[in-house]
């Protein structure tokens, strides 16, 4: 049970987000038409715009909208009393389409970054968000729903492989920016190995990104629907189910119950325990049974995620797990995904537990969660992008809000 210090950690740390969330928010400036978000707090939207290397590779200060902070934060700011942000996160993406679908994942007042990147596959499942939380005929317009299909169609045309499955195009376009189950270090094995230094994280046939697109078809399923398109809704009805059947059928591992990346080269899976093995389950897309048994043997293992902090972004049972500050990708110094605390991962298997009906479950997550957190800002004042797994340590990009705001959910699961 949590102790009246803690109570009182976590009410402060409450107030805090109540607070400085809308100083995340920035008014229509630019190529951005609409309200638009920055995961930092208290910055100048678009400072470093004429840069060449944007502020957050020097301070962790993240002066862009990202695409899949803004769309967890767009959420999430519906519990800080902010309303209609999901419209117009939506909105700002689906304005800078092009015409072959892509939408660029980092955009600022003045520029795209990131450039070649493909927006991450939320933006159908943040505007059925908003549909399902404000006035539906107010908010789903054809319009919406062309620019949408057109975009998911760029996945099919550009990032779709012969099996079915899908790819990232590297592994900084997945966000999870030095994933190793993306990377699959064979440079770290012992002995000779000729594939020394080849990143295959642009062919690997990805378990995250296949779970997101079967969670965004369902999206564009229920938002037709909505609309009165009920060939779109179908169609998009059955590409989730073919989709999800797929990720079932080669990305699952019976021997370790998670679920593994696939290299359609050596057509081996990529046997390295990351949370993106865990997004299945996640998003909802397979069965009760095989959800249960990534639950008991991994998310709520001690040996493998389930650490103080709260549930690691790499297994402890890893060789390559590490509580770095920065990782590595190539000679690119990244946010580190190879081990440390992030609340992505958290609140999002928070939300899958509690759908599974988990309760207690949920609870023993978000209690670490909230502690770290709230330690952390007890002790630097600040909120932070991740934390050391196993002991709270708050590591790099201070002012970070982002999708820690999905903290307000989990202190609803406590409260």
């Amino acid at each position: 049970m949590p102790t009246a210090s803690t109570t009182a950690q976590a009410k402060k740390l409450k107030s805090f987000f109540l607070e400085k969330a809308k100083s995340c928010i920035h008014e229509p400036k630019g190529m951005l038409k609409h309200r638009f978000v920055t995961p930092s707090y208290d910055v100048v939207a678009g400072a470093d715009d004429t840069s060449e290397i944007s502020d957050r590779s020097l301070t962790g200060h993240y002066l862009q909208m990202y695409d899949w902070d803004a769309c967890f934060f767009s959420q999430a700011s519906v519990k800080a009393g902010i309303e209609g942000l999901s419209k117009d996160v939506v909105e700002n993406f689906l304005s800078l389409q092009e015409g072959d679908g892509h939408i660029p994942r980092t955009v600022s007042p003045s520029r795209i970054w990131d450039n070649g990147d493909q927006c991450k596959p939320f933006l159908a499942q943040t505007l059925l968000f908003a549909a399902e939380n404000g006035s539906k005929a107010a908010l789903i317009e054809s319009r919406h729903l062309e620019g949408l299909d057109c975009y998911l169609k760029y996945f099919d045309a550009k990032r779709k492989h012969e099996s079915g499955l899908y790819f990232w195009r590297n592994v900084l376009e997945s966000g999870v920016d030095d994933n190793l189950a993306l990377l699959y270090p064979l440079e770290a094995a012992k002995g000779e190995n000729e594939d020394i230094a080849n990143f295959p994280d642009g062919r690997l046939l990805a378990a995250d990104l296949n779970a997101y697109l079967v969670a965004e078809f369902r999206a564009m399923t229920k938002l037709a629907r909505m609309a009165g398109l009920e060939k779109m809704s179908n169609e998009y009805d059955a590409k989730a189910t073919e989709l999800a059947e797929r990720i079932d059928s080669l990305l699952w591992s019976k021997e370790d119950s998670i679920y593994y990346n696939y290299d359609p080269k050596t057509k081996e899976h990529c046997r390295l325990r990351a949370w993106t093995g865990l997004c299945p389950v996640i998003m909802g897309t397979t069965g009760k049974a095989r959800a249960q048994e990534v639950i008991d043997k991994n998310i709520m293992s001690d040996e493998h995620f389930f650490r103080k902090a709260g549930i690691a972004s790499v297994a402890a049972s890893e060789p390559l797990y590490n509580q770095a500050k920065r990782g590595l990708y190539g000679r690119v110094i990244c946010s580190n995904w190879q081990g440390p605390m992030w609340v992505l991962p958290n609140g999002l298997i928070v939300r899958a537990l509690l759908r599974e009906g988990l309760n207690a479950q949920a609870q023993r997550i978000a209690e670490r969660v909230i502690n770290t957190l709230a330690s952390g800002f007890e002790s630097k004042g600040t909120l932070y992008e991740n934390y050391h797994a196993d002991t709270g340590e708050p590591l790099f990009a201070p002012q970070f809000m982002s999708w820690n705001s999905l903290c307000l959910e989990l202190l609803e699961v406590l409260e």
